[in-house]
């Protein structure tokens, strides 16, 4: 299977694989995306969090994640201002509020409110 831009940005929203190794495979492509290949969502973000909560990964680890994720071409965001805040949040943790177990719980919840 071809490894294209599409896959490599859907690899990032899952977090399936180490996101050192996702990012160096999509500078292979560059920066500049005309057009969303991904979405990011609010699954997303509570399936991290939910790593980060049964200890699967580390704040760092959902900090590189969302930091990957923020501002990067090609990935779409709902208009939801939730998922943009958390975003925000987990990328920039020194200047909102540093992940903590409460604030993931806060932000699963938020979203599983969301969802029904």
């Amino acid at each position: 299977m071809a490894i294209t831009r599409a896959s490599l940005l859907k690899e990032l929203l899952h977090f399936s694989r180490p996101i050192a190794d996702v990012v160096s495979d999509l500078s292979a492509f560059g920066w500049d995306a005309d057009e969303d290949l991904a979405t990011l969502d609010a699954a997303h973000i509570s399936a991290v969090l939910n790593r980060f909560l049964s200890g699967d990964i580390s704040d760092t680890d959902v900090e590189d994640w969302a930091n990957a994720i923020e501002c990067r071409e090609g990935i779409g965001f709902l208009q939801d201002p939730p998922v943009a805040d958390a975003l925000d949040e987990l990328a920039n943790p020194l200047l909102t509020r540093p992940l903590t177990r409460q604030s993931a719980a806060e932000w699963v919840a938020t979203f599983s409110g969301a969802a029904t």
